[in-house]
């Protein structure tokens, strides 16, 4: 996979949701993958998968919270 510069993913990634949502507006849609962005996780996909995972997991009514690693666990897993 190619690495897209983070501004060419959110946008991607803002496209995809918006089609995902139509209720969503542009600036929420923005907004959203920005968040989705910070995530490493979501980051490390493409930028319409990211978009789609999060449409799946956010409907589920049993989902976890989405959560950053925490530092000390960021450096373990730079480590690995």
């Amino acid at each position: 996979m190619e690495a897209l510069d983070p501004v060419t993913w959110r946008s991607r990634c803002a496209q995809r949701m918006a089609e995902l949502d139509p209720d969503l507006t542009r600036s929420e849609a923005e907004r959203l993958a920005k968040d989705v962005h910070a995530f490493e996780r979501t980051r490390a996909m493409d930028p319409e998968a990211a978009a789609e995972f999060v449409s799946i997991e956010m409907s589920r009514p049993e989902r976890a919270p989405f959560e950053r690693r925490s530092a000390s666990r960021e450096r373990e897993a730079g480590a690995a």
